[in-house]
């Protein structure tokens, strides 16, 4: 399909991540991150913000151990909070449990920190900045990818209330990968699915959205190690998929003929329920489902 663009509605649901210490997860998740837990079944458990039922993440347990074997998928997921007095609050309370940070930074559109979770995952929250709190358009560029390094204190400042898990309104913003091959990634992203290629000055890194958000996803070579870097598999613990969700199934009809147009085997569909699951060439699995 020619000039195939994706829905601009289209958004991230959820994470999904394979884990080997289900309970561990479980608890850093509910304690540190501040995610409800909305069901539990033998092996996955269900994490989102209790008063709308949704998920945002799933932990499933998998038989499989750590390795340090550098291996496509999940650098970070990022939890956008609907407020920077809520980042502020969120950062006092990692602090306070005495939770590593790996990075404070401000952007032309958000601010954020990172921590990790006990098997290596990437979390970062952060906030959309609005017009309204910023005052000044000149601090507001969608398009301004590039980050500096802030203090604790340019977070802390906007604290206000208690914090008491997740608000209502958090949401996953994006979430940003680890792929061995830019150039085949960018074009199934672009090409494939649809996704705008924003613009980055960074040959190592591409941001893609949907619609004109600064991104939903990030793709990033895997610096020097990128040559040893394997692919995923199905046991391998990290990502399991991604969820994405597209407003409804007019649009998941054209995803489908776009595919198709491409050349793209493999994928699985269910017409009944509109769940489309695929694999990119790094074989990190998305799953498309509707609104």
């Amino acid at each position: 399909m020619k000039d195939f663009h994706i829905a601009p509605e289209t958004r991230i649901g959820f994470i999904a991540l394979k884990v080997a210490d289900l309970q561990s997860m479980s608890d850093f998740y509910t304690k540190i991150v501040g995610f409800d837990i909305l069901k539990q079944t033998e092996d996955t458990t269900y994490l989102g913000v209790r008063i709308n039922q949704q998920v945002l993440l799933t932990l499933r347990h998998v038989p499989a151990k750590a390795t340090d074997t550098l291996k496509t998928g999940l650098e970070h997921f990022a939890i956008l909070l609907p407020h920077s007095s809520q980042l502020g609050l969120m950062l006092e309370h990692v602090q306070s449990n005495d939770i590593k940070l790996t990075g404070l930074y401000e952007n032309g559109y958000s601010q954020a920190f990172d921590i990790i979770d006990p098997e290596g995952n990437g979390v970062e929250f952060a906030v959309d900045k609005s017009i309204e709190l910023w005052q000044s358009m000149d601090k507001f560029d969608w398009e301004n990818e590039v980050t500096r390094t802030i203090k604790a204190a340019d977070i802390l400042q906007h604290k206000s209330g208690h914090l008491s898990g997740l608000p209502s309104g958090t949401t996953i913003g994006h979430v940003q990968l680890r792929v061995k091959n830019m150039a085949a990634t960018a074009d199934f992203y672009t090409k494939s699915l649809g996704f705008n290629l924003k613009k980055t000055g960074d040959t190592k890194e591409r941001f893609l959205s949907a619609g004109d958000y600064h991104h939903h996803i990030g793709v990033n070579l895997a610096g020097e190690d990128r040559d040893q870097l394997q692919l995923i598999g199905d046991n391998d613990l990290g990502l399991d998929f991604v969820n994405i969700v597209l407003p409804g199934v007019s649009e998941m009809d054209l995803l489908l003929q776009n595919l198709e147009d491409n050349g793209v085997k493999g994928y699985d569909y269910s017409a009944a329920n509109h769940y489309l699951m695929l694999q990119d060439p790094n074989n990190i699995r998305l799953w498309f489902s509707i609104a």
